[in-house]
């Protein structure tokens, strides 16, 4: 897509230059029109063909610098890797080798042939498509022939990762390879030994003869592990021989799993091991009790003359390997904020631990958290400050991880953390609760009046899933569960599934019906106390279906606002509303304020104001008939920030209701710093009012706090004479419910508003 975008910029320049030369041919053939004007147009038309001709000679070179430098930076990293490597690109056009590589494939540096001829070569294919490539990256360890010089062939390993992808779109691969020729020759020395392993009583007669590298070799009816001297120097463990829990207790513990998977294999299926070289890399604790990376590269072996089976082969120490990959390996597995890994290395890790569990019969939790409302602190405190509470919650991650345990920062504020599970059941809820404890701790300084709090979903590895991609997922849904409420800790269950399933179909089905225009506005009247009149409409959205199926909004509405649908539909909702009442007003109608709800993931986005004022010039409705409506509890979440866009909303003459009072917080001291113009009393309140004294001093003390700041006071729910009657009584300026109409099509509310001209109820 770069590309492409790249080249319509380019061929649109090249073309406008085009046409404004003939402009400039068109206007001297007309010359003797007008000379003045002439004169002025053709400087003109002159002056923007040469900027934009110099406008494209200026992309064009920054666009190659730019291309050259990281060509630059990946061709010396390439070159100072000690394992054969080769960085190349997935339109053959760059196949850059290092002087390794060079000597096991006997190429001349300075001769090498083309890159679409060389790397299908060192592939051992004859040509490479999108296709070849993708089995390339996504295939570890598997053996390429190719030849070499005119009657010869080499076997290499190749590991393959994708490094960069330019302006272009060009990807840049860069692949690691083994040389299989020096091991082959050990395991020719191994295999001509094994008789004289199985004759001879001391078996360290083998190992003493093979000293250059370890030796490690694994005798099944004995389980006794007998090691080279140089592998026992390497790791630092003496004896003539081992037990599988001499070596375990030096694995580095994050790599333990994958130990005692290969340890289970060997034990129960060793037939796959069969004459098939197997590689096995792992951290452990060498002689100076530092973790080195060590590779294992060894098959199994039918003894002679009738012997067992002993599994043996080679130990290298590739710390230096490792080390140098690492640059690598952090452009692609570690997070450049928090410095702990990203959702990549989450899930190729992720899916070694699955299998590893499968095998094994035992668990892991799988933890997803976001810190709750962070894009508040990106908006009021700055990108800076949002980055160092992200690095100071992976901080938080890292003090709880356990033996084998995993933490990654897998999007945005969102992130991940893997623990064994040790029988205890409640043991995410109980890690989930000492984040949200160091995390609370953190609102000191520029992050001082705030609420930190993180929200959690998990599930357990691998009963929740068929694969780790699948129980990732079941925890992410479990997370989306319970985010209607702040710090909610919600795990995953089997009757989520069924969860799953019909709200994804829903959404699916909902942006589809945007695109069908298939919403629709309902409006239920809001009447004045004291007189019956109508003077305003609740804008309520409604789905109906192209067959006439009402989907009722309980259904849809919570799913939308799981989603960015509901910035879609709150934008249908406020321009809809705004036609329509611009559409009564040009009637005669009589003029009233239609009120709109607005959720808080539209509430805090930055260009909300300007969605507002775009609907209102659009329709030509003056502000102060538009009422935006926010519930208590999201008004509260960030007071500064609400109070900011509240002001903006005034400023453009919007008119604000706060809806729901009672339900949240219940602070009346919040009402004398928001600018609200309504506040809407709870249905709550009105169902217990007629036989609850203590409600009834609620209501009258809130209507009087109201007056007094200038607000006025709507209750909803109002569904018995009595209740208006008392409402009016303790001063209730407005009223909506039943009793008064319920939420109707724009033709039937538009025939109440003009039958309520003269008939009018008061209570």
């Amino acid at each position: 897509m770069k590309r492409l975008r790249n080249r319509i910029i380019y061929f649109t320049m090249v073309a406008f230059s085009v046409v404004t030369v003939l402009i400039i041919i068109y206007a001297f053939r007309h010359r003797d029109a007008d000379d003045l004007v002439y004169l002025i147009f053709n400087s003109y038309a002159l002056l923007a063909v040469i900027l934009a001709f110099l406008f494209v000679l200026y992309w064009q070179r920054v666009r190659r610098k730019r291309l050259i430098s990281e060509q630059k930076r990946l061709r010396h990293l390439v070159g100072n890797l000690t394992a054969p490597a080769m960085l190349w690109d997935d339109d053959l056009t760059l196949a850059a080798l290092n002087d390794a590589l060079c000597r096991v494939a006997e190429l001349d540096p300075k001769a090498l042939p083309p890159a679409e001829q060389l790397v299908p070569r060192l592939f051992g294919m004859e040509r490479i498509d999108d296709a070849a490539i993708r089995d390339i990256v996504l295939t570890k360890n598997h053996e390429y022939v190719f030849p070499v010089g005119e009657d010869r062939q080499r076997s290499i390993i190749w590991n393959t990762s994708a490094v960069h992808t330019d302006e272009e779109g060009v990807t840049y691969f860069l692949s690691i390879g083994v040389d299989l020729e020096n091991i082959r020759l050990m395991e020719s020395e191994l295999r001509s030994y094994s008789k004289r392993l199985a004759a001879s009583e001391n078996r360290n007669m083998l190992t003493m003869e093979l000293t250059d590298v370890g030796i490690l070799l694994i005798e099944l009816k004995s389980r006794k592990l007998f090691p080279s001297e140089k592998l026992q120097r390497m790791i630092g463990l003496s004896g003539e021989h081992w037990t599988p829990e001499d070596l375990r207790s030096r694995v580095y513990p994050m790599d333990l799993a994958l130990f005692d998977r290969h340890v289970q294999i060997i034990r129960s299926h060793v037939a796959d091991y069969m004459n098939k070289t197997q590689v096995l890399e792992l951290r452990v604790s060498g002689a100076d009790n530092r973790y080195r990376w060590y590779s294992y590269r060894f098959k199994a072996l039918q003894l002679a003359d009738g012997g067992g089976i002993v599994i043996g082969g080679s130990v290298i120490d590739i710390s230096k390997e490792k080390e140098k990959d690492a640059q690598i390996e952090q452009i692609a597995y570690e997070d450049a904020v928090t410095a702990i890994p990203n959702r990549n290395k989450l899930m190729m890790m992720g899916q070694e631990l699955y299998l590893c569990t499968r095998d094994l019969a035992v668990s892991y939790w799988v933890i997803v958290m976001d810190i709750d409302r962070f894009h508040l602190i990106n908006d009021t405190c700055g990108y800076a400050s949002g980055n160092e509470l992200l690095r100071s919650f992976a901080d938080c991650l890292k003090q709880e991880l356990t033996e084998g345990g995993f933490g990654a920062r897998i999007s945005g504020d969102n992130f991940a953390l893997i623990l064994r599970d040790t029988g205890d059941e409640k043991l995410p809820e109980t890690v989930i609760r000492h984040i949200q404890k160091k995390l609370a701790a953190q609102a000191v300084g520029k992050f001082e009046n705030r609420s930190l709090t993180c929200s959690a979903g998990y599930a357990r590895m691998p009963q929740d899933g068929s694969s780790f991609e699948q129980v990732m997922e079941h925890a992410e849904f479990a997370l989306s569960t319970g985010k209607y409420a702040s710090g909610s800790i919600t795990g995953y269950t089997e009757e989520m599934h069924d969860t799953i399933i019909r709200e994804s179909n829903l959404e699916k089905e909902l942006r589809a019906a945007l695109e069908r225009n298939e919403l629709l506005l309902y409006y239920q009247p809001k009447i004045a106390l004291e007189s019956g009149a109508v003077t305003g409409l609740e804008a309520l959205v409604r789905w109906r279906k192209a067959d006439g199926t009402m989907v009722p909004p309980e259904e849809f509405i919570p799913v939308a606002e799981r989603t960015p649908l509901i910035m879609q539909i709150t934008r249908f909702v406020i321009r809809e509303a705004c036609r329509q009442a611009k559409e009564w007003q040009k009637k005669g109608l009589p003029e009233i304020v239609m009120s709109v709800n607005m959720s808080g993931m539209d509430f805090y986005q930055d260009n909300v104001c300007n969605v507002v004022a775009g609907a209102l010039k659009k329709n030509t409705l003056p502000p102060r008939f538009l009422e935006i409506e926010l519930t208590e509890s999201l008004a509260l979440k960030d007071i500064d920030l609400t109070v900011s866009r509240m002001k903006q909303l005034r400023i453009l003459g919007v008119q604000i209701a706060m809806d729901d009072f009672g339900t949240g917080y219940s602070s009346l001291s919040y009402l004398r710093s928001l600018p609200f113009t309504m506040l809407k009393l709870d249905r709550s309140f009105v169902m217990h009012m007629a036989d609850d004294l203590v409600v009834q001093e609620i209501v009258s003390a809130v209507v009087r706090i109201a007056k007094a700041k200038g607000i006025r006071t709507i209750a909803e729910g109002v569904e018995t004479p009595e209740q208006a009657q008392q409402l009016r009584l303790l001063g209730c300026d407005y009223v909506q419910g039943f009793l008064y109409g319920k939420p109707m099509s724009a033709e039937d509310t538009e025939a109440f508003i003009r039958r309520n001209r003269t008939e009018r109820k008061v209570y």
